[in-house]
This record gives structure tokens, C-alpha cells and sequence, in this order.
């Protein structure tokens, strides 16, 4: 019998500390506490106008502000290239370099090219030896025709050959004159200020007319290229400002360029907008442009109205007098304004400083 009644105080026991258990989970969760409606926590007692100045939701139509990833480019770039078949001989600058008006970029080799003017003149010296013997057989021919000793056929021929040998001579001084301007080619120069972005040749390479020797651009006049949806793009016009979000700073731009037909492939139409010239960047940078795209209407209450816990944002919201602690779902801030997506209805009245 004693042992029965050992083991049913043994029992009691854990059914005690079970049931203790028990109470204990429902007080941590709350079980004994008065219950407050979801989404709302009941505020300390007080008056709202103690806690702060309370403003009213609205609802305003603002600018549906859309952001368009784009690249920084120069508005100004040149091939820096001979006029003529020359050798390098020397390159003084390298990609990167920056460069400024007149600076020697590149030496070619100028034997070639006074070789060239030399050619030149003496072409002239032997069409203006031509043209002066063929103008003294005109001449005789004159004479000997007006004392019917020639025939007209006899003086036309000669007038004519005096005619081709001035028209050589012409031409021949000409090509002086195209010698001479590319006889100072063989020095290669800068034509504004700004940065090499490209080296496509080395010394002892040929460079030919038209073949790029160095690429460069100008680093002062720059501008943003973006691919916009056709559906945006449309609301645009040349002259319009939009706003570049270039790292943590943002700098106006204004619409320089607009193609004329969308890319059938992107649906998408490429803008120039020029950067303003205060912005700190550089040819290649990733860039955010802004458009605003439409309309639309929203729920806008002062930023600092809203707190965040974590990641829970919630507002205070006056009552019959007194301020209760709301969830909200947050949206675009908008000039120290920000959208709610959820949580409130136009016309309640939150405080503006989001409470204590």
C-alpha cells in the first residue's frame, strides 16, 4: 500500500509541472493579455496632440517616375588618322592619357612626303619648259600662216598644243600646292582637349589615308544613351530635362537626340540626353536615367511619419483622440512624401513625426 501511494504522488507531481508548463506557454504568448484587432497595436494612454502634429492622408496624382539603366559616352569623338602612306616613327601618348589642344600626338616618318614635294616640283619645271617651247611654236606658227606660209591646219595644231602644255602647268602647280599641304602631315596633333580611349598602332607600323592611328574623345562635353520602351519614349521632345542617377549623386540631362524608329528586336528607342557639365564621371559609366511616364494616383503621408522595426513599417494613427500603432506597406518616396500601398485609407489622420 505504501508503495501505491508513493507512485500516485509521483504521478501528481508530473501532471503539476505539465499543467505549469502549460500556463507558462500561454502567458508567453500572450493568452492572459486583452486582445487588440490584427494589424493595429493599442497605443499608450494619452491625447494625440500630446504625441505630435497630425496630418491627414491624401490622395494626389504625382509623376509615375520610371528609371532607365544607360551609359555615359562622349558627345565629341575622332579617329586620329594620315592623310597619306607614311611609316610611324613615333607615338607619344597611350590609351588613357589625357591630351590637350595641339599636343603631338604621333610623328611619321617624312622623307616620303618631301620626297613627294620634290616629285612636285619637278613636274612643274619640266611642264612649264613644255609650255614655253610649245608657245614659241604657236608663235611661229602665226607668223608663217599670216605670211601664207602655213596652213590654218598647221596653226591650230600648234595653238592647241600651247593650250595643253599651259593647262599642264596649271595642274602641276597644283599638285605643289596638295604636296605642300600634307608636307606638315608627318606631325600629328590633337584637335581639342580631352583623353586617348584607343592605340591601334605602334611605331614602324605603315598608316595609310583613312586608317585610325589613335582614337580619343572629349571628357567636357558628355552625354547619357538609353534605351527607352517606345510607350515612354513617345513622351518625349528634344530639349526636355530628365534627371541621371550616376552612383549616390544626381545630375540634370536634357533630350538632345531621339531616334526615329523604335528597334524592331527591343521594342525600345535610343535617347541622347547631354549631361550636365558639373557631373563627375567619366566616358562609360553606368548611369540611371529618370522619365516621368504618365500619371497615377497614390496615398502620400510625410516620410517620417512611417518607423521601421526591422522589417516592419508601421504609422500611428489617431483614434477618437488617441493614437494607435498601425502595419504599413510602403511604396516610392516622392520630395520627402512617400506612397502607402497598404495599410491606410485617404482621409485618416496619422502623426507626422510617427510617434514615441
Amino acid at each position: 500500500m505504501a508503495h501505491s501511494g508513493r507512485s500516485r504522488h509521483k504521478i501528481y507531481q508530473i501532471l503539476a509541472s505539465i499543467a505549469g508548463l502549460i500556463l507558462l506557454l500561454v502567458w508567453l504568448e500572450g493568452g492572459f493579455n486583452r486582445k487588440t484587432p490584427p494589424g493595429t497595436a493599442e497605443a499608450a494612454e494619452g491625447a494625440a496632440k500630446d504625441l505630435g502634429p497630425v496630418i491627414q492622408v491624401e490622395l494626389k496624382e504625382i509623376d509615375d517616375i520610371r528609371s532607365w539603366p544607360g551609359t555615359v559616352t562622349a558627345r565629341t569623338v575622332a579617329q586620329i588618322a594620315s592623310k597619306v602612306p607614311a611609316r610611324v616613327l613615333e607615338i607619344r601618348v597611350g590609351a588613357g592619357d589625357p591630351v590637350k589642344t595641339g599636343q603631338v600626338l604621333a610623328r611619321l616618318d617624312e622623307q616620303e612626303l618631301r620626297a613627294r614635294l620634290n616629285q612636285a616640283r619637278a613636274a612643274l619645271a619640266a611642264a612649264e619648259a613644255h609650255s614655253a617651247r610649245a608657245g614659241a611654236d604657236a608663235r611661229r606658227a602665226q607668223n608663217l600662216f599670216d605670211q601664207e606660209a602655213a596652213t590654218r591646219q598647221m596653226l591650230d595644231a600648234a595653238l592647241a598644243a600651247s593650250r595643253s602644255s599651259a593647262a599642264q602647268v596649271a595642274e602641276a602647280r597644283a599638285a605643289i600646292a596638295a604636296a605642300e599641304s600634307v608636307a606638315g602631315e608627318g606631325i600629328l596633333r590633337a584637335p581639342f582637349d580631352g583623353a586617348v580611349i584607343k592605340r591601334l598602332m605602334d611605331p614602324g607600323d605603315m598608316a595609310l589615308p583613312g586608317q585610325p592611328i589613335l582614337t580619343m574623345q572629349s571628357v567636357q562635353h558628355l552625354r547619357v544613351e538609353a534605351a527607352i520602351p517606345e510607350s515612354c519614349a513617345r513622351l518625349l521632345q528634344q530639349g526636355q530635362g530628365l534627371k541621371a542617377l550616376i552612383g549616390s549623386e544626381d545630375y540634370p540631362a536634357k533630350v538632345e537626340e531621339i531616334a526615329p524608329a523604335a528597334d524592331p528586336q527591343t521594342r525600345t528607342v535610343l535617347i541622347k540626353a547631354a549631361l550636365d557639365p558639373q557631373a563627375h564621371t567619366q566616358p562609360g559609366t553606368f548611369v540611371w536615367l529618370e522619365q516621368a511616364c504618365g500619371r497615377y494616383s497614390a496615398l502620400l503621408i510625410p516620410e517620417g511619419a512611417v518607423r521601421r522595426t526591422g522589417q516592419l513599417e508601421n504609422v500611428r494613427v489617431v483614434l477618437d483622440g488617441k493614437s494607435t500603432l498601425r502595419h504599413v506597406r510602403t511604396g516610392k518616396i516622392h520630395d520627402g512624401s512617400i506612397e502607402i500601398l497598404s495599410g491606410l485609407k485617404e482621409g485618416e489622420r496619422v502623426l507626422s513625426g510617427g510617434g514615441k
